[in-house]
């Protein structure tokens, strides 16, 4: 008979490749979706495949799948807080990403926290937030726009949704270009912008680093 401890794991080896404690650390705020499409589950998914170790700090859980949102719960802005600075007491972290945060209150958590390490780079992203009501979503825009996005260092969003935010009294007839985007977000303090979903001249949909003076990468 072969024992339990005859068919144990080898531990794996020392190296950089398999010690995350020598990989980059990355805070994440985002909602839980269950689709696995979005929320935190996508964050995980791309920066682990950056050699990025990911700190998921949940702030909502969706409940939805692959069609629609049917609801949303935002947990309050006192257990965000906690998880975010219990894992910030002992693991450094060489930038933040902040999805959804779920309401206007934690969001106002999460701006603290990220002025409390004001040397540490924060991507910004503003998801597509047409499933909420109008007015919980104008709130949470405004909350965004006031709180969060002079600490931003990268804004990203796809254009339709930055342009409706950042650009909603837009007239002219030609849709704004991604250094539009870049100056409207600059007005609140973010230097770079990340448009994504951009429709080129030859109908491709393009992605975007700009500021307002120059598109820096496409």
């Amino acid at each position: 008979m072969t024992s339990s401890s005859d068919n144990a794991p080898a531990p794996l080896p020392d190296g950089p490749d398999t010690d995350p404690s020598s990989l980059p650390c990355v805070m994440v705020f985002n909602a839980n979706d269950p689709s696995g499409a979005g929320g935190l589950a996508a964050d995980l998914t791309a920066m682990s495949s950056a050699s990025a170790h990911v700190l998921p700090v949940v702030t909502s859980v969706y409940i939805r799948d692959t069609r629609s949102v049917h609801q949303h719960v935002a947990l309050d802005e006192e257990a965000i807080d906690d998880q975010a600075r219990s894992a910030l007491e002992d693991m450094a972290v060489l930038a933040f990403k902040v999805g959804f945060a779920g309401n206007p209150e934690n969001l106002g958590a999460i701006a603290s926290i990220l002025s409390d390490y004001s040397d540490v780079p924060v991507v910004t992203y503003m998801p597509n937030l047409a499933w909420c009501e109008e007015l919980d979503m104008e709130d949470y825009l405004d909350a965004c726009a006031e709180l969060l996005l002079p600490q931003t260092t990268v804004l990203v969003g796809n254009h339709s949704t930055l342009c409706r935010w950042l650009l909603p009294d837009w007239s002219e007839d030609k849709a704004p270009s991604p250094r539009d985007v870049a100056r409207a977000a600059a007005e609140h303090g973010v230097p770079y912008t990340l448009v994504t979903g951009f429709n080129a001249a030859d109908q491709h949909l393009e992605s975007h680093l700009a500021t307002p003076e120059t598109v820096m990468a496409t």
